[in-house]
């Protein structure tokens, strides 16, 4: 056997005795507390901790052991119901004197059973998402029982346990993907009560703060919509809570990106500059212009043939104008027999040129609205447009039940920032709004199915 072999067996024979050493000792401490503990039932003020020793032959060493561990007995059971009388607490002092205690390693005690029962409480409080004028009585009495306060018993733990009991706090009122005014209020309140700064407070919401924001984007991407009073949580929580320029930036973003959904929804086009080299036509107006990839699927006896062009798609009020180096043609709105949507990818069918699939890429979703409301105000079928997106709009308490059971999580690739709702089985396949067709799913791998849908 090597040198280092020998080492290694050594120490391990060393832990193992010391392992079974401690065990054997803390086994001989319960056996003199719980005699010690009968003795006291027994004689009551009568007891004597030397005598009581001396009667079991304790060491000096172990009489310190039994007598710290009989006192933490005592704590346990006067603090079972969560509260301490004035006969525990003089029990209690009765019973750290007899045993020899300090004045400072029995408060030190004190003060641990009594943020421990704190800690219980305050979560127990939480549970419903509110502290009712009853639960604060009762935190009151735990912290003068321990000769402290509430807010400086929070000093004690608030860095491990307190910024959880907070965030889960938060989280509890915001579950519902809304915060209102009362509520927010009430938190502060609660805060405040409990001797927590804006400072310390501010650090420990920001996440649930921020899966707040993004429930109520993924609604506005949903109702392709932003309500005055999503718009004004979201701000608030931007400009008070949430500091960082990223995603507030990002948030913003979206939301414009809502607002023009919400604008193509009632049937209002923006108007863009038209590429150079496009040819208009007199007092024609261009409502879109970027990359967009053809595909056609030419049937053959051999099989199906597919093309594939990238070019220059420009939408107009009229028409839709595709360049690219091996083919250019137009399409009139008013030709268009049926446009089917899938995600930032839309097929056209019409009689003639221009038929087929078309992927707007990185351009997303908005270049294929934009073309669905052309061809609506083109045929004057703007109400005939809107029913069908009434028919694809989840409703509200769907995407409630969906965002909880996905966690504010992409079903998918678990991100947390750019979700959508989507239909599992697309409308235009047959899919509905029930809860078991729509699931939550981060702008890419919406996406991504979309390529293979």
């Amino acid at each position: 056997m090597s040198n280092a072999e020998k080492t290694g067996v050594l120490s391990w024979l060393g832990t193992t005795v010391k392992t079974i050493i401690d065990k054997a000792s803390d086994e001989i401490v319960t056996s003199h507390v719980a005699w010690m503990d009968s003795e006291i039932t027994r004689l009551k003020q009568s007891f004597n901790f030397s005598t009581a020793a001396a009667q079991r032959k304790l060491e000096s060493s172990e009489r310190e052991a039994v007598a710290a561990a009989l006192y933490r007995r005592f704590i346990a059971r006067c603090w079972k119901d969560s509260q301490l009388t004035a006969r525990e607490s003089e029990l209690l002092s009765w019973l750290a004197s007899n045993v020899g205690l300090s004045m400072a390693a029995a408060a030190a005690m004190n003060q641990q059973a009594a943020v421990e029962v704190f800690k219980a409480t305050l979560a127990q409080a939480f549970a419903d998402g509110q502290i009712d004028d009853k639960e604060r009585q009762h935190l009151d009495a735990v912290a003068a029982a321990a000769g402290q306060t509430v807010a400086s018993l929070m000093t004690v733990f608030f860095k491990q346990e307190g910024e959880q009991l907070l965030r889960s706090l938060f989280a509890g009122m915001a579950a519902d993907g809304q915060l209102n005014r009362d509520e927010w209020k009430q938190f502060r309140q609660t805060a405040e009560w409990l001797g927590v700064s804006r400072e310390a407070m501010l650090p420990a919401i920001r996440n649930p703060a921020k899966q707040l924001v993004e429930h109520a984007l993924a609604d506005a991407r949903s109702d392709n919509e932003v309500t005055e009073r999503e718009e004004k949580l979201i701000n608030s929580l931007l400009d008070n809570i949430i500091d960082d320029a990223k995603f507030a930036a990002y948030v913003r973003g979206e939301i414009a990106e809502a607002s023009a959904m919400q604008d193509l929804a009632r049937g209002l086009l923006p108007s863009v500059a038209c590429p150079v080299g496009v040819a208009l036509r007199s007092g024609e107006i261009t409502h879109w212009a970027g990359t967009a990839v053809f595909t056609k699927v030419r049937e053959r006896a051999s099989g199906a043939r597919i093309d594939t062009s990238v070019g220059t798609l420009v939408i107009t009020d009229t028409r839709a104008i595709f360049t690219a180096a091996d083919k250019a043609f137009d399409m009139n709105h008013r030709k268009v027999l049926a446009h089917l949507p899938f995600g930032r990818m839309i097929e056209i069918r019409c009689g003639g040129k221009g038929a087929g699939g078309y992927d707007f890429g990185d351009a997303g979703v908005r270049p294929v609205a934009i073309w669905e409301t052309a061809i609506g105000r083109a045929n004057q079928t703007i109400v005939a447009s809107d029913d069908k997106e009434a028919r694809r709009r989840i409703p509200r308490d769907v995407r409630q039940r969906v965002w909880q059971k996905y966690g504010g999580r992409c079903a998918e690739c678990n991100a947390d920032t750019y979700l959508e709702f989507d239909h599992i089985i697309p409308v235009a396949k047959g899919g509905g709004n029930s809860d078991t067709n729509v699931q939550l799913l981060c702008r890419n791998c919406n996406l991504t199915k979309s390529d293979h849908i």
